[in-house]
């Protein structure tokens, strides 16, 4: 809370500072633009029960009960973002909604008790348009997918399990070594070290995840079967597309990226079906072209560290878009 107030202080007291480029005073006003963090942090934000609840999206109201989502009409639709999207929760037990639910209530019985006469829905539609013109974040649209947590330790750790429990000890020590080959020219990654990552199979963290999804479609042939050839290929098509630090065409992007997502479903779904209705990981892949028009380059939302960050120092982040001030500072130049 102490933060949230330090914020929105610099709303009317902007922060005094010196612009070095244009060599002019400014002042700053802060925003919060997301709630970057895993996936059970961002539902508890969003008001959500999590992964685990029939409808496991924060985001919108997909899946349901298994007789629903395993009905044709139900599982096809785990395969999309629907447009009718879940704007606020009930907040029972939530310790977010929960505040504004006090306060609407109190709005209530003030309306009620100065205008007796007005009937319930034209009270409902009153404190509706009131806390919709509320500034700040709504949960279920400023928690964008986390790149880190969804992608790397989730959908590519899903594709290297399949890969490694179905080898045989002599196709695992064959990986280890084209793995071990790969030319690193051109890759942001660590030195590769392949029998380390084969004998901790199970144990690995995101940077070797990363590494796989840069490498593992080259070294695969022969070692898995023509619809887990597809999947592989179809994961690191989409993952290639993600890990870009400036997008020029948002049109063209976002056009892209939700083929190479719905080709990751529908491998999915020809490989092992029952992960689309198992894994939320999975579902959220839909929402992440609207991320990408509202926040710009996933990577940006990543809890993922830089190797090279240091303190004190932002590396540059850009993209071109109609949204491109929602995570820009607000430089009042001259003031």
């Amino acid at each position: 809370m102490h933060r949230k107030e330090q914020i929105e202080a610099t709303h009317t007291k902007p922060i005094p500072c010196y612009n070095a480029e244009t060599k002019r005073k400014c002042r700053v006003v802060l925003r919060v633009p997301s709630l970057p963090a895993d996936n059970p942090q961002q539902s508890e934000e969003a008001s959500h029960m999590g992964g685990n609840a029939n409808c496991g999206c924060r985001r919108c109201k997909a899946g349901g009960p298994h007789t629903v989502t395993e009905t044709d009409q139900g599982y096809h639709a785990m395969h999309y973002a629907p447009i009718t999207r879940m704007q606020t929760a009930t907040g029972i037990k939530d310790k977010v909604a929960q505040h504004w639910i006090e306060i609407l209530l109190k709005k209530s019985r003030e309306i009620k008790a100065n205008h007796p006469g007005r009937s319930a829905e034209d009270i409902k539609a009153e404190l509706k348009t009131w806390f919709d013109a509320q500034p700040g974040l709504d949960p279920t649209r400023d928690t964008p997918v986390e790149i880190l947590h969804t992608i790397l330790l989730g959908i590519i750790k899903y594709v290297w399990y399949i890969l490694h429990s179905g080898w045989t000890d002599a196709q695992r020590d064959l990986f280890v070594i084209r793995l071990q080959s790969t030319d690193l020219d051109g890759l942001t990654v660590p030195p590769i070290r392949a029998a380390y990552m084969m004998q901790y199979c199970n144990g690995l963290i995101g940077k070797h995840f990363k590494t796989l999804m840069q490498t593992m479609v080259f070294h695969v042939h022969d070692l898995v079967s023509p619809e887990l050839f597809i999947l592989v290929k179809a994961v690191c098509d989409m993952g290639a597309m993600l890990w870009v630090h400036e997008i020029d065409d948002m049109s063209q992007y976002t056009s892209d990226l939700k083929i190479l997502i719905g080709n990751v479903l529908d491998a999915f779904g020809d490989y092992d079906p029952a992960k689309i209705l198992l894994k939320i990981k999975l579902h959220l892949l839909p929402h992440i072209p609207e991320d990408a028009v509202r926040f710009g380059p996933l990577i940006r939302n990543s809890t993922e560290q830089p190797p090279s960050s240091e303190p004190g120092h932002c590396h540059e982040i850009r993209f071109h878009g109609p949204n491109e001030a929602r995570a820009e500072w607000r430089l009042l130049e001259g003031c």
